[in-house]
């Protein structure tokens, strides 16, 4: 299904609205923080940009498209890169989405973007993956490629792991009162509150006894500038 692209104002009112500051600071947010944490972003569009909206069949918001430079981000490559098509998704549905990928018309190509862990509420940033440079949006519109909600919502998990990190590094304390084992930690970096690409990072723990505290490397993690958004564990 494709949808056409047109200016807006009003969109931006909703978006003023509607989104809320969050962004992680070491340690993992509550639950009430892991589905707000978008917030209203002093985007890092470098020379032009388009103030513009698409509305894609899912009602997720395409809500800017605009050129980016900085670390390319989506094949954790993190290469310096400028002049990339770059768009600014809004979810402002109550779907939290696992996995969405959806294609653009542009004046140079089609351009693919991949969002992954887009959460209701939230904003994301997500780069071509093709790194196609930026041009205006083309009559053609959005077309959804794929797209996975999560079954249930995700969850840090609280109550039963203590999780805290720094610069390349996690920590995960066990407080479960048993055994754990395939302990992961997802976690996606942020920009002035927005999710800064539709990459999100995964870190494993083999196994964490109980009352115990592992840690182990994530080599795109930082105090600043990271969220933890879930985590998963098999008890015994």
């Amino acid at each position: 299904m494709k949808i056409r692209l047109f200016p807006v104002c009003v969109f931006f009112v909703l978006i003023t609205v509607c989104l809320t500051a969050c962004v992680g600071g070491g340690q993992a947010p509550s639950s009430s923080e892991l589905h707000h944490t978008s917030a209203q972003n002093e985007s890092q569009a470098p020379s032009s940009s388009r103030d513009t909206t698409a509305v894609l069949a899912n009602g997720v918001c395409i809500a800017e498209v605009f050129s980016y430079a900085g670390p390319y981000v989506e094949d954790g490559s993190n290469e310096p890169c400028e002049g990339i098509f770059a768009v600014r998704l809004y979810n402002p549905t109550s779907v939290h989405y696992q996995y969405l990928r959806f294609s653009l018309e542009t004046g140079g190509g089609t351009a693919t973007f991949t969002a992954t862990t887009l959460f209701s509420g939230a904003e994301m940033i997500v780069l071509s993956e093709e790194r196609l440079p930026f041009s205006d949006p083309a009559a053609g519109g959005a077309v959804i490629l794929e797209e996975i909600p999560f079954e249930t919502p995700p969850s840090v998990h609280l109550d039963e792991l203590s999780i805290t990190y720094g610069d390349g590094y996690i920590n995960v304390g066990n407080l479960t009162g048993g055994a754990i084992s395939d302990v992961y930690v997802y976690y996606k970096n942020t920009k002035d509150g927005c999710y800064l690409g539709g990459i999100t990072y995964r870190t494993r723990f083999a196994a964490i006894a109980a009352g115990e505290t592992a840690q182990t490397g994530a080599q795109n993690i930082r105090k600043d500038g990271s969220i933890v958004v879930f985590s998963t564990y098999t008890s015994g």
